[in-house]
């Protein structure tokens, strides 16, 4: 019977140092960028002052793209197999290779072959660094800057320079979601999936919410007019109820640190609107409803201790004795972004 595939209990960057050959060169160095990177260091000065190349002084075969990786202290040495001045896939006649080997066994002579090095260390970035030039998907991690991005958000027809118009919205977030936000029109199941996935709550979105519209002066019925004939438009009054104008977002059931973010004024609820409006929909009326657990319900006690105060239709709360309320939510209408994002 075959063996069990057992997964290896190493990490990544440890199995790399550990046993280099398995990897390919432009593996190593992006896995190496990325874990150099995560104190904060660009890829430029990771090039620069951490990686250093050797030529590799074997010539036998070379069974990988790598065939050594070494880290003394605060450099890491690698030693490509397939590129470079010297061994058996160098540009320089293989008696030198011989020679310096010689000179390094016999005599412990390290100045040829780090005089060699000078070179490649130069010659090994710039192929690198040409590699990485055009590929867009690698601009983020090998050249500090995502190229692919402003590419992502074009099909959502958002341009670069509107970024700033969107404060409550990441970038790398209208990225992920260009293909959703770009379609019309566009599903209610969509919009919840993608609001759930930002904001981490479940959102659920409501369509066709009953709301009151108000008639403009001049398309009002009047007697003697010509504006509307009964069973074509004729309505008395100054508004009408109309299910088409509305939509509400059930917001929940949500603890009560999330409750302070999603009321009005507040981040979350201003990122809402943003988010809204690049669906299209800033045109209509939200209805938010934030939805409360029990661990949100608290009693109204008069009381003059500073914090304890509670607000009027937000968190004060008339419990009856069986300790439940007869609506345990926050209702209020989402305020319409701000002039730049409902431009974009």
């Amino acid at each position: 019977m075959p063996t069990t595939q057992r997964l290896s209990d190493l990490s990544v960057i440890q199995e790399l140092l550990e046993a280099p050959e398995r990897f390919q060169f432009v593996q190593a160095m992006r896995i190496l960028l990325r874990w150099v990177g995560q104190n904060g260091m660009p890829p430029e000065r990771v090039m620069a002052e951490v990686l250093r190349f050797e030529n590799s002084l074997s010539l036998s075969f070379p069974p990988s793209e790598v065939s050594a990786l070494r880290g003394d202290g605060a450099r890491i040495t690698l030693t490509p197999s397939f590129f470079g001045l010297l061994g058996v896939c160098g540009t320089l006649p293989l008696h030198m290779t011989e020679r310096i080997a010689a000179a390094r066994h016999r005599n412990s002579d390290e100045a040829p072959h780090a005089f060699f090095n000078l070179f490649s260390q130069r010659m090994v970035t710039l192929y690198f660094n040409a590699w990485a030039k055009h590929r867009l998907e690698q601009s983020l991690n090998l050249q500090g800057r995502d190229e692919q991005l402003p590419f992502l958000t074009a099909l959502a027809g958002i341009p670069p320079e509107a970024f700033g118009g969107l404060p409550g919205v990441a970038p790398h977030f209208l990225g992920y979601y260009a293909a959703i936000l770009g379609t019309r029109p566009v599903a209610p199941t969509s919009v919840s999936r993608v609001l759930t996935t930002y904001f981490d709550v479940p959102i659920q979105l409501e369509s066709f919410v009953a709301a009151w519209d108000v008639i403009p002066d001049s398309k009002r019925s009047k007697l003697g007019g010509s504006v509307a004939r009964l069973g074509y438009g004729a309505a008395l009054g100054r508004r009408i109820r109309r299910r088409d104008t509305a939509i509400r977002l059930n917001i929940g059931p949500l603890e009560p640190e999330d409750v302070e973010r999603f009321l009005p004024r507040e981040p979350a609820a201003l990122a809402l609107a943003d988010v809204l409006a690049l669906f299209g929909l800033d045109k209509v009326e939200v209805a938010v409803r934030l939805l409360l657990r029990p661990s949100c319900i608290q009693r109204v006690v008069l009381r003059s201790m500073p914090g304890a105060a509670r607000r009027l239709a937000w968190d004060a709360f008339l419990v009856g004795r069986s300790g439940k309320v007869s609506r345990a939510s926050i209702d209020y209408l989402l305020p319409k972004p701000s002039r730049r994002s409902a431009a974009v």
